[in-house]
């Protein structure tokens, strides 16, 4: 199954490449790093990672850009940097939760300052393969449950939300993990295929080791808006306004449309 699935990663990445530039949103972890290795068959994508200077984040992509050979570019951000990336966001886009904002501050950030037209995400891949921690000790017909709607929320409701956010900037998003060939494939694997004891997207991880990517096999997940240390700003800017994180992101929104 592994095989199989590999095989259907690689025909999508063989034609997303084929299609010219191609940028990656790189966060040197096992999902991204997933596609570079399958990217770099096929061409030579471009790395993005988004991240305050010695965040995990940009520790983790520029060791595994290395490990890559791939061209990286760190977007280091200030904190005067974050701010004024969500206020451009909230300018774009209606974005309520702290959480969704700076989840997708990353995009944002890649999809205004790349030069390529596609930008490649491993969204879907937690969904599908057992990723978030919260599956680890459920019974295997509650684990394939949550992931489902997991799926739905992310297909309903932040697909939409990230087609819009890049679209802005004539950006179009590819998720190989969400082409139907791969998810009718995850679909097929039992949960326990997936999740391991202690150990998630088993299956990612066997596909990273057959193509040479031991480095990126043995990364665990850090959600994004944490890892970058994007959360961690807007906190401190909250703390600073006296304002709780979702009276903050009001206050920057009313700013944009004062």
């Amino acid at each position: 199954m592994s095989g199989t699935l590999l095989e259907a990663l690689d025909d999508a990445m063989e034609g997303i490449m084929a299609r010219g530039p191609v940028a990656i949103m790189f966060s040197g972890g096992l999902d991204s790093g997933l596609l570079a290795l399958l990217a770099r068959r096929h061409g030579l994508p471009h790395l993005y990672t988004v991240g305050l200077e010695g965040s995990h984040d940009m520790l983790m992509s520029e060791e595994a850009s290395r490990s890559l050979g791939l061209p990286w570019s760190p977007l280091v951000m200030t904190p005067n940097d974050v701010v004024d990336a969500c206020r451009e966001l909230l300018r774009n886009v209606n974005i309520t939760s702290p959480i969704v904002l700076s989840f997708e501050l990353p995009l944002h950030i890649v999809a205004s300052r790349a030069e390529e037209g596609t930008l490649i995400s491993g969204q879907g891949a937690d969904e599908l393969f057992g990723g978030y921690s919260r599956y680890q000790g459920m019974a295997p017909e509650d684990a394939h449950r949550s992931m489902s709607e997991d799926l739905v929320e992310l297909l309903e409701r932040t697909v939409p939300l990230e087609d819009a956010i890049a679209s802005r900037y004539g950006k179009c998003v590819e998720r190989p993990f969400l082409y139907p060939r791969v998810r009718k494939i995850a679909a097929s694997m039992p949960v326990s295929d997936k999740v391991q004891g202690s150990v998630r997207k088993v299956p990612l991880r066997s596909a990273a080791r057959s193509l040479g990517g031991e480095l990126i096999a043995s990364r665990e997940k850090k959600a994004a808006q944490y890892g970058s240390g994007l959360m961690k700003v807007i906190r401190s800017e909250a703390r600073r306004e006296k304002l709780t994180i979702e009276g903050y992101l009001i206050s920057l929104a009313h700013e944009q449309h004062s």
